[in-house]
């Protein structure tokens, strides 16, 4: 995750190409990489809101008012896109958005569930492998001591 001022910024360029692509004809299916890199950084800018919040230590106040400030302005961009999207493509164009937007969550708790698995399948096998290893010094230690 990353701080909320440069999830910030990087929502308002992602929002100015959305933005500009339905301004110029572009349909919401063919922006996805541009929603998503939108709905990705908006993500960012409340996690690290609820983040500050719950913070014990550090300058607790500051901080929770820069995401609070930054969490503010990706409303204010979700509702604007919300509106221009249902004014220029009515509400099946905003439904498209939520549509893609479970699509990437989706995808993306996916990927992280199989990151785990391989993280976890690693661990597993590393163990195995030193057991092993273990096991083979072991015996190699007794038969030299058993033989000599």
């Amino acid at each position: 995750m990353i701080d909320p001022i440069s999830a910030i910024a990087a929502a308002k360029v992602a929002y100015e190409t959305i933005k500009k692509g339905f301004q110029i004809g572009k349909d919401v299916e063919s922006m996805a990489g541009d929603i998503g890199r939108w709905m990705n950084a908006i993500n960012d800018v409340k996690e690290s809101h609820n983040k500050a919040k719950s913070r014990r230590f550090g300058s607790v106040e500051e901080e929770a008012l820069e995401t609070f400030a930054a969490k503010k302005q990706a409303e204010k961009m979700e509702d604007e896109l919300r509106n221009f999207i249902i004014g220029n493509y009515g509400l099946n164009g905003w439904n498209d958005i939520i549509r893609i937007q479970a699509q990437l969550r989706k995808k993306k708790l996916e990927e992280k569930r199989q990151r785990q698995q391989q993280v976890e399948n690693i661990m597993y096998w590393g163990t195995v492998g030193c057991l092993v290893l273990l096991i083979t010094v072991f015996l190699i230690g007794v038969l030299t001591f058993a033989l000599f």
